[in-house]
C-alpha cells in the first residue's frame, strides 16, 4: 500500500539499520550476537527486522534471534526465517513440544518446566539454556541451586547448551558496584557448570548498556536489544559510550507519520477536546491528525506531546483521544489538509525523537516503540 493511501504509517530505515547492525557486531567481537526481536521488534516489526538481518548473515556465523513468547519464534519460522531462535520468555507447557517442531532453543527458569519437558517425544532434539539469577529477582534460578538444575536437566533428556543472566542496573554507569557483583556470580556459577563438566558453549549475560560501555562482559554470546533499533538504553550509557569513543554512534531506526485529516481556525477561548481541559489563548490554526492511544500515541501526551509540519514543531492541545490527537498548527503557515505530520523523526532542521516523548511522557525510549500498535503499516525505506 503507498504512503498515500495510509492515514498513520510507521517508515524503518534499513541503511539505519544496517549501520547500527555493523556497529554491535564490532563491540561484540568474535561473540555470537543475539539480535532481541521480541515484543515486535520493540514496535518495529518483527518479521521486517528479522527479515533484513537475515539478508545481511554470511552463511555459518552463527547469529541468532531472540525472542520472548513461542508465537513470536513460530511466525518468525513460517515467514521464512531460518537462524536459530532462542525463546527467552515462559513457554506455556502445551506448547513446548512445538520446540522441537520448529526447531528452537528455551530459556529454562523452573525445575517444572524442566518436567514438562520430559515428557516429550524427541526431547533430545531440545536445547536449553539455564537462566541465573543473580540479582534482578526476576527469572532464573538461583546460583547455588544451578548445578542440581543442570542435573535435573540433564536427567530429563534435554541438551544443555548454555547460560544467561539479566542485568538489574547495568545503565547506572556511575555505580557499577551491583552489576560486578552480578556478573562475579555468573562466572563462578559457570565455572562450576563447566567443572562438573557441563560446557555450556553459549553463555551470555551482556544486553545493549553492557555492550556499549562494560565490554568485558560480553561472552561467549550477547543479547542486543534497543541499540539494535538506534536507541540508547540511557542517557547515561549514551554518554559514557561517547566518552569512551569504543564504537560509532547509533542511528535510530523507526520513523513515524500521520497526516492533517481537517484544519479548523478558532477564536481565542475556544474549549479543545476531552474534559475541556484547555482553551486557546489566542487565535489558533486547529489541525485533527488521525493518531490516537489506540496507536500507540500515549494519552499522556496530552497538551505536552510535539508534533511536526512543514518542519514546524506544533504542540498536541488537550487530550490524546482513542483515535486522534490535536494540535496547534498555527505556526506551520500554508499548511493543508493531507500535509505529512511527523509524529516520531526530522522534517527540516526539527526532530522529534522517541527520547523526546518519553521524556514527556515519563518513562523510557522502550516504551514508546514498544507500544507501537501492530495494526501499524511498517514500511521499509
Amino acid at each position: 500500500m503507498k504512503h498515500e493511501a495510509l492515514k498513520t504509517w510507521i517508515e524503518l530505515s534499513r541503511k539505519n539499520l544496517r549501520h547500527n547492525l555493523g556497529v554491535f557486531r564490532s563491540l561484540c567481537g568474535r561473540a555470537t550476537p543475539i539480535w532481541t526481536i521480541k515484543a515486535n521488534a520493540y514496535g518495529h516489526g518483527a518479521v521486517l527486522i528479522a527479515n533484513e538481518i537475515q539478508k545481511t548473515i554470511k552463511r555459518g556465523n552463527g547469529e541468532w534471534f531472540g525472542v520472548d513468547s513461542i508465537d513470536e519464534a513460530v511466525s518468525l519460522r513460517r515467514e521464512g526465517i531460518a537462524a536459530p531462535i532462542i525463546v527467552l520468555g515462559w513457554v506455556p507447557y502445551p506448547r513446548l513440544n512445538e520446540l522441537v517442531k520448529y526447531n528452537l532453543r528455551l530459556l529454562v527458569s523452573s525445575v517444572q518446566t524442566v518436567k514438562e519437558l520430559s515428557k516429550l517425544n524427541n526431547k533430545k532434539q531440545i536445547r536449553v539454556h539455564i537462566k541465573i539469577d543473580t540479582g534482578t529477582t526476576r527469572q532464573g534460578i538461583f546460583p547455588e541451586q544451578a548445578l542440581a538444575m543442570a542435573h535435573i536437566l540433564a536427567g530429563a533428556g534435554v541438551v544443555i547448551e548454555g547460560a544467561a543472566m539479566h542485568f538489574a542496573n547495568i545503565e547506572d554507569v556511575d555505580n557499577p558496584t551491583y552489576g560486578d557483583l552480578q556478573i562475579e556470580r555468573f562466572t563462578h556459577t559457570v565455572a562450576q557448570l563447566q567443572a562438573a563438566g557441563f560446557a555450556l558453549p553459549i553463555v551470555h549475560a551482556a544486553c545493549s548498556a553492557a555492550i556499549m560501555t562494560r565490554p568485558e562482559t560480553v561472552l561467549t554470546a550477547a543479547r542486543i536489544g534497543i541499540g539494535l533499533y538506534g536507541l540508547n538504553p540511557s542517557a547515561l550509557v549514551a554518554a559514557r559510550y561517547k566518552k569512551q569513543k569504543r564504537g560509532a554512534t547509533l542511528k535510530p531506526v523507526l520513523s513515524w507519520y500521520s497526516r492533517v485529516a481537517l484544519l479548523k481556525r478558532v477564536k481565542t477561548g475556544t474549549p479543545v477536546g476531552y474534559g475541556l481541559t484547555e482553551k486557546t489563548k489566542k487565535p489558533t490554526t486547529i489541525a485533527i491528525v488521525p493518531v490516537g492511544y489506540a496507536d500507540g500515541y500515549d494519552r499522556s501526551l496530552s497538551s505536552r506531546g510535539h508534533v511536526l509540519i512543514r518542519g514546524k514543531r506544533c504542540r498536541v492541545m488537550g487530550r490524546v483521544c482513542m483515535n486522534m490527537i490535536i494540535v496547534d498548527a498555527t505556526t506551520a503557515k500554508d499548511v493543508k489538509e493531507n500535509d505529512i505530520v511527523t509524529l516520531i523523526g526530522s522534517d527540516g532542521k526539527h526532530i522529534v525523537s522517541a527520547d523526546e516523548l518519553a521524556n514527556a511522557a515519563d518513562t523510557i525510549n522502550y516504551e514508546i516503540v514498544a507500544r507501537l500498535a501492530e495494526h501499524l503499516t511498517r514500511i521499509i525505506v
